[in-house]
Parts: structure tokens; C-alpha cells; sequence
């Protein structure tokens, strides 16, 4: 999809003008002062036409009306999950369950070591925020 020289460009559009004439610098297709000269103009550019005078000189330059992306949907249900995000949500809950495991074990200990008298129960204001947040984070990657 190309774009007429009189649109307005974004900076998506200017970065990859940049992003272009940098590589023609690394290329020595482009001196430092050109660079820099061109580099200048792309952070000004107003239109896709002053963006592709810039690379137009430079071989295989990728033109700055560029595709935009595939939009990719917010939440994919759980069977589209990667297998890194599943075994993401899976150790989050494995910490949450060690966690609190081992503050009811210091709860406990604490307890038995404080002449039998129950202290208030501390350990929920670990558990509950964590664990309300892994329900929140679990049920919105099965949307």
C-alpha cells in the first residue's frame, strides 16, 4: 500500500526514515555530515514525500510508507496462548503458592514460640493482594 507524497507522515514513519539513514551511515553510503543533514529534515518532515527524498538516492531503502502492522487482538483465548505465556501463569501461581506457604510456616512458628496465644493472622495481607491479582491475570488470558 503506498501512500501519496502529500500525507501526512507520523513518527513511526520519521524513526524509520531515521532508522534507514542509519544503516546507510554504517553502510558508508552516507558521510556523517549527510547524515546528520538528513537526519535533521526526517525529524521535521511533515509529508511522506519529504520523508522518501531522503532514502530516494539510497539502494533497497525501504520507502517510509511502509505497511502499518497487523493489529493483534488485545486477549486471545487460552488455547492461541503461547506456551511461554501458559508457563508464565503457571510459575506466578507456583511463587504464590511458595510464598505462602512459607509465611504460614513463619505464622505458625511465631505462634508456638509466643506462649500459645494466636497473633493476628499477617500472613493474609501477603496472600490476598498476590493472589487477587494471579485471579485477575489468570481470568484475562482466557477472554
Amino acid at each position: 500500500m503506498s501512500m501519496a507524497p502529500d500525507m501526512r507522515a507520523g513518527d513511526e514513519d520519521r524513526d524509520r526514515t531515521i532508522s534507514t539513514l542509519r544503516e546507510a551511515l554504517v553502510d558508508g553510503r552516507l558521510t556523517h555530515e549527510e547524515f546528520d543533514q538528513r537526519m535533521g529534515q526526517a525529524q521535521t518532515a511533515r509529508t511522506y514525500g519529504e520523508l522518501a527524498v531522503l532514502t530516494s538516492d539510497l539502494p533497497d531503502a525501504p520507502g517510509p510508507a511502509a505497511a502499518p502492522p497487523t493489529p493483534v487482538p488485545a486477549t486471545m483465548p487460552e488455547a492461541d496462548l503461547a506456551p511461554t505465556d501458559k508457563h508464565n501463569v503457571r510459575n506466578g501461581w507456583a511463587a504464590w503458592l511458595g510464598v505462602s506457604v512459607m509465611v504460614n510456616v513463619i505464622y505458625f512458628a511465631s505462634w508456638m514460640t509466643s506462649g500459645g496465644s494466636a497473633p493476628s493472622y499477617w500472613p493474609i495481607w501477603v496472600m490476598g493482594p498476590w493472589g487477587a491479582a494471579m485471579i485477575i491475570a489468570t481470568i484475562s488470558r482466557r477472554d
